[in-house]
C-alpha cells in the first residue's frame, strides 16, 4: 500500500492571564484554537466535521465547546456537497464545523476557538468528536460522509474516526502568563487506507503536544542530483532523535527514535526542498529517505533507503534551515 503523504495536522492551544476572573478565583487563562496541515499525495480533499471538542483536567471538571462557540461555524472549506446543507441541531446551529485539511498548509491556520476561559492547571486530555464518516447518521441524503477524503480522480471515500473522537496528549495550561501549544498530526502514520480500500481510517498514532513557544520550523535544500535525481513523491527528510548508531527505523517504529517526516518537494523558483513545523527545540538526526514513499505506516520493518544523514543537529527559533547538499 501507498501511505498518505499527509504529515500534520496541528492544533493551536494559546492560555493567557486574565480576564473573567474574581476574588475567589484569581488565577484564569483562556484557550484558543486553530488546526493547520501539509501536502497529501494523491488526495485533494481531506474534509472532517468537527462537531465539539472538551478538555478533561486531572482534578476538576471537564470543560466542552460545541460549534455555539466555535469562530467559523458557518464555514465549510467546500467540503459541503453541492445541493445539501450541514445539518442543524435543536438550537438552530450546525451540527458540525467543516475543515478541509488540505486549505491551510504550512503555516496557514484555521482558528476554531479563542478567548475561551478556562482553570489553569494539569489536563489530562483534550478529545476532538470528529464523526465518523463510515457511519449511516453521519451521512448526506446524497450518500456523502460527513467527514471523507476525495482522491485526485474525483472518488469520495469515508473517513473512519473510531468512536467518533480523537484523545490527544495531555498538557498544562499556566496560570497568568501565557502558554500556547500545538497538537500536531503526523499522519503519514496516523491516516491509512487500509488492504480493502473502502476508507480511510484515522488514529490517534503519530500525534504530539508540544509547547509552541519551544518549537520551530525547520527546512532546507534538497540537491537535485541526490536520489539518483528521484525526489519529487518518493524523497522524504526523517527526524529522528539522535541515535548512537546507523540503524534508523521506519515510522510504524516510533518507539525507537522515528520523530517525524517532511517530503521533499518543488520549490518555487527551482530545485527541492522541505519543511516541518512546530518542531520540539533540541536536536535531532535528519535523514535524507529516497523511498519514503513505500514506507507503510502500518507495517514496521519497512527498509529505508538512507541516502545522506546529519546527525546531532541542534534545532532553534524561530527557524532552523538545514541543507542536504
Amino acid at each position: 500500500m501507498k501511505p498518505l503523504t499527509l504529515i500534520s495536522l496541528t492544533a493551536l492551544l494559546t492560555a493567557c492571564g486574565g480576564g473573567g476572573g474574581d476574588s475567589n478565583n484569581p488565577q484564569q487563562a483562556q484557550l484558543s484554537l486553530a488546526f493547520s496541515d501539509a501536502p497529501v499525495d494523491a488526495v485533494s480533499k481531506v474534509c472532517i466535521a468537527v462537531a465539539n471538542i472538551s478538555i478533561h483536567p486531572v482534578a476538576g471538571t471537564e470543560q466542552g465547546w460545541t460549534t455555539a462557540s466555535f469562530l467559523t461555524s458557518t464555514q465549510d472549506d467546500g467540503c459541503t456537497p453541492t445541493g445539501e446543507t450541514i445539518p442543524l441541531d435543536s438550537a438552530g446551529r450546525p451540527q458540525f464545523t467543516y475543515i478541509d485539511l488540505l486549505s491551510y498548509q504550512g503555516s496557514a491556520s484555521r482558528p476554531l476557538l479563542a478567548g475561551q476561559s478556562v482553570v489553569p492547571g494539569d489536563y489530562s486530555q483534550m478529545r476532538l468528536r470528529v464523526l465518523d464518516g463510515r457511519e449511516v447518521a453521519n451521512q448526506f441524503l446524497d450518500g456523502t460522509p460527513y467527514s471523507y477524503v476525495k482522491r485526485d480522480d474525483e472518488v469520495i471515500k469515508p473517513l473512519e474516526v473510531p468512536s467518533s473522537e480523537l484523545k490527544l496528549d495531555a498538557f498544562t495550561i499556566a496560570a497568568n502568563g501565557l502558554s500556547t501549544f500545538t497538537t500536531e498530526f503526523d499522519l503519514r502514520q496516523a491516516m491509512v487506507l487500509p488492504g480493502h480500500e473502502q476508507y480511510y481510517k484515522l488514529k490517534p498514532r503519530g500525534v504530539r503536544l508540544v509547547n509552541n513557544t519551544q518549537v520551530t520550523t525547520v527546512k532546507g535544500t534538497v540537491a537535485a542530483g541526490l536520489c539518483g535525481g528521484l525526489l519529487a513523491d518518493k524523497a522524504f527528510v526523517y527526524f529522528y532523535q539522535p541515535r548512537s548508531d546507523d540503524n534508523y527505523p521506519d515510522m510504524a517504529d516510533s518507539d525507537n527514535g522515528f520523530y517525524a517526516s517532511a517530503p521533499v518537494l518543488p520549490q518555487t523558483g527551482g530545485g527541492f526542498g522541505y519543511e516541518l513545523g512546530f518542531v520540539n527545540l533540541g536536536s535531532y538526526d535528519l535523514a535524507l529517505t529516497c523511498n519514503g514513499d513505500e514506507d507503510d505506516p502500518a507495517l514496521a520493518g519497512d527498509p529505508l533507503q538512507l541516502e545522506q544523514v546529519q546527525k546531532v543537529q541542534v534545532v532553534v527559533a524561530p527557524a532552523t534551515d538545514i541543507n542536504f547538499q
